[in-house]
C-alpha cells in the first residue's frame, strides 16, 4: 500500500522474478528482453505505449544483474537415491539468493529509451517508466478493474490518475479514492466481478465462522482451475468469466461438500442459528452471504427445502451449501 515506485523497483530485484524472466542470465553480449518487455506491457504502461526499440534498449540496461550463487556442497558417497534427493533438496532450500550487480557483465553504453538518452541502468529504466502518464493510467485502471468493475470510463481513469500524480504514486491513496467513489457504489459495480477460487473458498469460511488449517487449499483451488503460485503465464490468471465453467463449478460445490459435510456429517456453523426456525435460518443465511438480495423464487425454494430437514445442524449446513452454490454468491 506504499509507493508503486518502491514496489516495482523491489520486484525487479526479487530473485523469483529474476529467475522467472531471465534477468539473472542477461549479459551485455546477450541482453535478455523478457523482463523489460513484461515490465512495460504488464507491470507499468501497457501495450501501445512503447516500441521494440525501447524493449531492446532497456534490455541492455538490465544486464549485469545477478544473484548470489548457490553454495554447492559435494554429495557424500554411499547415499541411497532417497538420501541423495533429500541432501540436494536441503542444499537448495538453504540458498538465500540476493540481488547483486556485476559491472563486467553490464552494458554501460548510452541507451535511448522512451525519448531519453543516457548510460542508463535498470533502476533508471524503471524510474523513467514511472514518469510516463501512461503508467499512472494503466495502474489505476487495473486497480479499479480489480475492485469495482472492468473497463472503467475515461473520466474515472482521469480522476484516479490525478490522485496517482498528486500522491506520489501512492497505492493506498488510489485505492482509497476507488473505495469512496460513486462508481464503486453504483449498480454497475454490484456483483460485477466473479469470485476467484481463493476468494470463493476464503469468503465462505470467513462468513460462516468456520475453523480450518487450510491444508489442501492448493488442491481445492486447482480443482477450480487456479493452481496457486503457478499462473498460466506471467500475465497471471485471466479472471472474470474465465473462472466459471461446467468443470470448475463442480470444483466449487465439491469444496462445499468437503467443508460443510466432512465424512458425510454436517459441521457446526457458528454464524448460523441452528435452533432457529427454517424461515429465520434462511433469512440469516441470505443476509450473511448474499446481502439478502436474491430472487423471490429462489428464497421460496430455500424455505421449502429447509422445512424438510428436521436436524437443526444438518439444516443449517444444507442451507449454507445451497446459498454458497447459488449464482448470486459466485459474484462480488
Amino acid at each position: 500500500m506504499g509507493r508503486y515506485d518502491d514496489l516495482l523497483q523491489a520486484v525487479a530485484k526479487d530473485p523469483a522474478m529474476m529467475i522467472y524472466l531471465n534477468t539473472a542470465d542477461s549479459t551485455k553480449e546477450h541482453p535478455n528482453e523478457n523482463f523489460p518487455r513484461e515490465l512495460m506491457e504488464l507491470f507499468s504502461m501497457g501495450e501501445g505505449n512503447y516500441t521494440e526499440d525501447d524493449v531492446r534498449e532497456s534490455a541492455r540496461a538490465f544486464t549485469g544483474w545477478r544473484l548470489t550463487p548457490l553454495q554447492r556442497r559435494p554429495i557424500p558417497q554411499g547415499l541411497s537415491d532417497r538420501e541423495r534427493n533429500e541432501f540436494v533438496s536441503q542444499m537448495w532450500a538453504a540458498w538465500q539468493p540476493e540481488w547483486r550487480f556485476d559491472p563486467e557483465l553490464h552494458d554501460g553504453g548510452v541507451k535511448t529509451f522512451l525519448g531519453r538518452t543516457g548510460p542508463f541502468g535498470g533502476e533508471d529504466i524503471i524510474s523513467i517508466i514511472l514518469e510516463q502518464p501512461a503508467t499512472g493510467r494503466f495502474i489505476t485502471r487495473r486497480l479499479f478493474s480489480e475492485l469495482a468493475y472492468r473497463d472503467p470510463g475515461e473520466e474515472t481513469v482521469d480522476r484516479l490518475a490525478e490522485v496517482w500524480d498528486s500522491s506520489g504514486h501512492s497505492v493506498r491513496e488510489v485505492v482509497r479514492a476507488i473505495l469512496v467513489s460513486d462508481e464503486f457504489y453504483s449498480r454497475r459495480a454490484y456483483r460485477s466481478l466473479v469470485r476467484s477460487p481463493v476468494e470463493f473458498a476464503v469468503g465462505a469460511v470467513r462468513a460462516l465462522g468456520l475453523e480450518t488449517d487450510w491444508r489442501g487449499i492448493d488442491r481445492v483451488a486447482a480443482a477450480m482451475d487456479q493452481r496457486l503460485f503457478e499462473p498460466p503465464s506471467v500475465a497471471g490468471w485471466p479472471g472474470g468469466v474465465a473462472w466459471l465453467s461446467s468443470s470448475t463449478f463442480f470444483g466449487r460445490v465439491n469444496f462445499l461438500d468437503t467443508v460443510l459435510f466432512p465424512r458425510g456429517e454436517a459441521v457446526d456453523i457458528p454464524a448460523l442459528q441452528h435452533s432457529a426456525s427454517p424461515e429465520a435460518l434462511v433469512d440469516t443465511a441470505l443476509r450473511l452471504l448474499v446481502d439478502d438480495t436474491i430472487a423471490s423464487e429462489s428464497r421460496e425454494s430455500l424455505l421449502t427445502f429447509a422445512r424438510t430437514v428436521a436436524d437443526p445442524r444438518e439444516r443449517a449446513a444444507a442451507i449454507a451449501y445451497l446459498v454458497l452454490a447459488s449464482p448470486e454468491y459466485q459474484l462480488a
